[in-house]
């Protein structure tokens, strides 16, 4: 069987075109907007989305969402396989990603069409799955995140493991960290401080707006629960390495790089993708200072880095 084209394949219903259900969200400066195109199909967002959610008839990317009483088999090359949840798939006009649980059968219970500049797409639900009368959350995690990440990957930004922190005096400080490095810890110590905001305790976004660099917050959160809808130049990378005291080494870009690139999240089956990120770490470390952070997980950590100038 052929594979279809991307969304208007398969043209909505009269019914269809009455739904009035409708999501945007914004994150990183980019917003994602979600249209019910089935009668009887309300949408919702997951809770930590909630800070996120924007007023918008036109986003930056559009998808539809749609009941399907079968999902239309998956067709083209197998580009990566998450071995639990999902496999993404590409044909010569739109990536798919399809998502299948093993409480749920070997059949998928979602399946997404996504256009190759990640600006359109589509949602298609497997009505049986779904409890009859209840609103979805069609971006369920980790759909949400999946979406930003290839469309950043786009020329437009990159999110990374880390603690974004701006200080009382305005100072945009990016704690980068793999799990377990303390990012929580630090977003919990420096939420004691007054003045201070913390962005996200775990996924920061990065994106360069009129010659600047910007850290976001997002809704991806770690332990700590912090997940801001606010962004803030960024003025210092300080990669996380707990310690017995608190020590600042200053890194050279190129390491600086290879330790951000190790905590991004990047489309590896794309090389345009990977190549759009690595020269973004390469111009980064060259403008913005960069540090390995040996700390001591106490209120020690927050005042050593106050008293630098970044």
């Amino acid at each position: 069987m052929s594979t279809p084209a991307l969304i208007l394949e398969i043209p909505p219903s009269e019914a269809e075109l009455s739904a009035p259900s409708r999501l945007a969200a914004q994150i990183g400066g980019i917003s994602l907007g979600l249209t019910a195109e089935s009668p009887d199909l309300d949408l919702v967002s997951d809770v930590s989305l909630q800070n996120f959610l924007v007023d918008s008839p036109h986003c930056d990317m559009e998808f539809s969402v749609f009941w399907r009483d079968e999902l239309e088999g998956i067709a083209g090359d197998l580009l990566f396989d998450s071995e639990g949840l999902w496999q993404l798939f590409s044909d010569s006009e739109n990536y798919r990603f399809q998502f299948k649980a093993d409480h749920l059968g070997k059949q998928p219970y979602k399946q997404v069409y996504a256009a190759r500049d990640f600006m359109r797409g589509r949602i298609e639900l497997r009505r049986p799955y779904f409890p009859p009368g209840r609103a979805v959350n069609a971006l369920e995690y980790p759909l949400d995140e999946l979406l930003w990440i290839h469309r950043l990957a786009r020329g437009e930004g990159v999110e990374v493991h880390a603690c974004g922190v701006v200080t009382p005096d305005g100072c945009g400080l990016l704690l980068a960290g793999h799990s377990g490095a303390g990012k929580s810890t630090s977003a919990r110590l420096w939420a004691r401080l007054p003045g201070a905001r913390v962005l996200s305790d775990d996924r920061i976004i990065l994106r360069r707006e009129n010659g600047r660099v910007r850290m976001y917050g997002t809704p991806w959160h770690g332990d700590a629960g912090v997940a801001e809808a606010a962004a803030c130049p960024l003025n210092s990378i300080l990669v996380l390495a707990q310690a017995d005291s608190n020590t600042l080494r200053r890194l050279s870009p190129a390491v600086a790089s290879a330790e951000l690139f190790a905590r991004s999240f990047v489309p590896h089956h794309s090389p345009d993708g990977i190549s759009f990120v690595l020269g973004f770490f390469e111009r980064l470390t060259r403008e913005i200072p960069c540090f390995e952070f040996g700390f001591v997980p106490d209120f020690t950590a927050v005042e050593a880095l106050l008293h630098e100038r970044f």
